[in-house]
């Protein structure tokens, strides 16, 4: 019997999802029919739902895996004899929770092709398949298949100079060679990491211009994991596709380890980097394992001025350790290095979170700052010992969430407002005063998509 697969993604940050054309391809490959259901943009049919005899659903992220588990639980309720496959990189710290709440008959985890194969094979032979497949055998990544998803227009689009362009999102790499401590790839891939032969990525980069891409996005965790192997990949991407551009996401490290390197990013086509500085303490930085320091930010912004290149910052603003001096510092750092365009406003409220796995679960147990697990969060709670930053936390978030991230192509509010709200509640909540006007020049229009979330 050849089962009917279905793969469903519910959120992959706005991209058209890479987690389904991956999968979709090994399983095609190798016989099998699947459609592929994006819910963020489709609606999930009840009948797709109640014929299917293997549902995949794609968690490469924890939004993504919270809103995977409604997708589970309709799927108990409408066809209890579909077997259940959560897959990607948030299936793996996620095992247990899933099993016991009878949402996953199986887990695949790591580079989950090979393991979907083995699963429809199994499933095929009429086998019952092992609950947990961990794999990280180095692969020959198929190229993705990106037939039957929506079009390219109904997902996130590059914002420049008032216009708003097509993009396409691809990987290089997978993994990361870093062990930054909330990260959540560190319990799974343990600093392994895989490189996705440049062939594949630049096939995978055509047929999106071809589809109408002005502009694609590198989802690496770290596009200089391998600076070799990516370079060559955005140069041959420039000769192929003159006028495409791109963006990526490089640690500050790397920014700075390869000062050299970025003159050929700007030449061969980038319009910005995301960066994880994540905090201007330098002690919450060593805690986090993020192997820089705020002079090294400072460093890793001038680099990138000098060449032309834009740094989007992102902050993990609430932790444990936070203080009110902490938090006050990281806006007055952005105002003062005149960031305000390039920090998404959802940054200035994102709390740190903890899957199970995460390395930080036992520090903080130790330290008598962990609380339960939440179920519904899918992650251990923490308050931190200064009340008024939990306070702060919630008032912030709502603060960003109204503002709808600050895209005034969206008919949101322009980011120096969003900001000048965040900064005023800041200071009234942790100084009892109104915030001091700003000393730098108001925010410029800078490179970026038009969707807001990192996590």
């Amino acid at each position: 019997m050849t089962p009917r697969i279905l793969l469903v993604s519910t959120y992959e940050m706005g991209h058209q999802p890479l987690g389904l054309a991956w999968a979709a391809a090994a399983l095609r490959n190798a016989g099998c029919e699947v459609d592929c259901r994006d819910v963020s943009i489709e609606a999930l049919a009840p009948d797709l739902l109640e014929s299917a005899d293997l549902v995949g659903i794609s968690v490469p992220m924890h939004t993504a895996a919270r809103l995977g588990i409604e997708v589970a639980r309709r799927v108990r309720e409408l066809n209890p004899r579909a077997h259940l496959a959560f897959y990607g990189l948030y299936a793996t710290p996620l095992a247990e929770v899933l099993r016991q709440a009878g949402l996953a008959d199986s887990v695949v985890g790591g580079e989950y092709e090979a393991g979907l194969v083995r699963l429809a094979e199994a499933l095929a032979a009429g086998e019952r398949p092992a609950a947990i497949d961990l794999g990280f055998d180095r692969q020959e990544y198929p190229a993705p298949d990106r037939n039957g998803l929506p079009p390219l227009d109904q997902y996130a689009r590059l914002s420049i100079d008032g216009e708003l362009r097509l993009a396409g999102y691809v990987e290089a790499t997978r993994g990361c060679a870093h062990t930054c401590t909330h990260c959540p790839i560190t319990p799974v891939y343990g600093g392994r990491l895989r490189l996705v032969q440049p062939e594949v990525v630049l096939a995978d980069v055509g047929g999106q211009v071809a589809m109408g891409a002005r502009h694609i996005t590198f989802g690496d965790p770290d596009f200089l994991n391998a600076a070799p192997h990516s370079l060559a990949i955005v140069r041959e991407l420039s000769r192929r596709h003159p006028g495409v551009t791109f963006d990526a996401t490089i640690k500050v490290e790397h920014l700075i380890e390869h000062e050299a390197l970025l003159p050929g990013l700007r030449d061969a086509g980038c319009l910005f980097i995301t960066s994880a500085f994540e905090s201007t303490n330098d002690a919450i930085l060593e805690r986090l394992q993020k192997g820089h320091t705020r002079a090294d930010m400072e460093r890793a912004l001038a680099f990138a001025e000098r060449e032309g290149l834009t740094i989007r910052p992102t902050w993990v603003a609430f932790t444990p350790w936070t203080t009110a001096a902490d938090y006050l510092d990281m806006p007055a750092f952005v105002d003062e290095h005149g960031l305000v365009g390039n920090v998404q406003a959802v940054q200035f409220g994102l709390r740190l979170l903890l899957p199970p796995g995460s390395p930080l679960v036992p520090v903080l147990e130790r330290e008598g700052l962990l609380g339960p697990f939440d179920a519904n969060g899918l992650t251990f709670t923490w308050k931190n010992p200064d009340a008024r930053m939990d306070a702060l936390q919630r008032e912030v978030a709502a603060i960003v969430e109204a503002a709808a991230g600050g895209h005034e192509h969206d008919g949101g509010e322009p980011a120096e407002v969003t900001f000048a709200n965040v900064r005023q509640a800041a200071y009234l909540a942790l100084e009892g005063r109104d915030a001091p006007p700003v000393v730098t020049r108001p925010a410029k229009a800078v490179p970026g998509l038009t969707e807001s979330w990192f996590c």
